[in-house]
């Protein structure tokens, strides 16, 4: 029988046992990952080895729970070849922290990668925290010329907001759009990453005109977000400009996203019109007021159930 944290053994030493300590952590965090320091270098001195600075970190061991740690300055325990005389390789840097009372370390180690026209990382043995992937350029002498390619996994608070992903922000002063109905263009791309399954919101704003056409006339105005190349179902949205009168078109969404890199943009053009005119954009003055041009933000609003 087990204890809870905060509560002393009893006489017979019976408390909390160190499986059950290591839940309770995992279900404080959404995932696992650095909770700061642990950047990675290649050993200027070291050969083959790479240099990972003091932080702290949370590693994930499945259905064993999770633990936090410590770490002080410290290099790796393996050493890797230098570069390759042909390729650049690729290779991870990565924590594994030992949990029985014959290994009950912080291990920091080193898997090297294969030389390739087009190198990849090596894979992550289970229950390991990749801390770097490191680039070591053909020839290369020193580890010194390793540089870090990819994200950071950090490690996420259950619950915590990550705020905002990504922005695409358009300021060019003035920008005129393509006159054809239904012929739709894809703009404002915005990269961004997620370290576990998320629900977030897109957010696109811009300023349009109808500019050129007679009095009277119109156009419908419509955007689309695309994730990861994908028309996001029920993200249409439009907004009827008319001529020459600065109009504000708003679009959002709330989706769930999986672990990982995405894209986002929007796709957009005319619906419908009247008359020969063009949509016309503009970022900042113009007659005494300031506009935001054309943006596209990404915001993290949790983590998905």
């Amino acid at each position: 029988m087990v204890t809870a944290l905060g509560v002393p053994p009893d006489s017979s030493g019976v408390g909390l046992d160190p499986l059950t300590h290591r839940r309770i952590i995992a279900s404080r965090w959404a995932s696992p990952g650095v909770i700061t320091g642990l950047q990675v270098r290649g050993h200027p001195s070291l050969p083959g080895k790479y240099v990972v600075w003091r932080g702290a970190a949370v590693v994930d061991g499945g259905a064993d729970g999770a633990t936090e740690l410590y770490l002080d300055d410290t290099s790796t325990e393996s050493t890797v070849t230098v570069g390759d005389s042909a390729y650049d390789r690729i290779d991870r840097v990565f924590l594994r922290v030992g949990t029985t009372p014959t290994d009950n370390r912080v291990h920091v180690d080193v898997l090297a990668g294969v030389p390739a026209a087009s190198p990849t990382p090596p894979g992550l043995p289970a229950g390991c925290l990749r801390l770097a992937d490191m680039r070591l350029p053909a020839g290369a002498t020193s580890m010194a010329s390793a540089s870090r390619v990819g994200d950071i996994d950090y490690a996420i608070p259950y619950g915590a907001g990550l705020g905002r992903l990504g922005l695409y922000e358009d300021t060019r002063t003035d920008v005129d759009g393509d006159p054809t109905v239904r012929k739709w263009f894809q703009n404002c791309f915005v990269r961004f990453y997620v370290p576990t399954d998320r629900i977030v919101e897109l957010v696109h704003d811009s300023d349009v005109s109808y500019l050129g056409a007679g009095a009277g006339d119109w156009m419908s105005w419509a955007s689309t977000f695309m994730l990861d190349g994908q028309d996001v179902p029920c993200s249409s949205r439009e907004t009827l400009c008319m001529n020459s009168v600065w109009v504000h078109h708003h679009n959002s969404r709330v989706l769930q996203v999986g672990k990982g890199d995405h894209t986002v943009c929007i796709r957009y053009g005319i619906a419908l019109k009247t008359g020969n005119g063009r949509p016309h954009f503009h970022y900042g003055e113009s007659n005494g007021l300031t506009y935001p041009g054309r943006t596209v933000e990404v915001w993290d609003r949790g983590t998905a159930q």
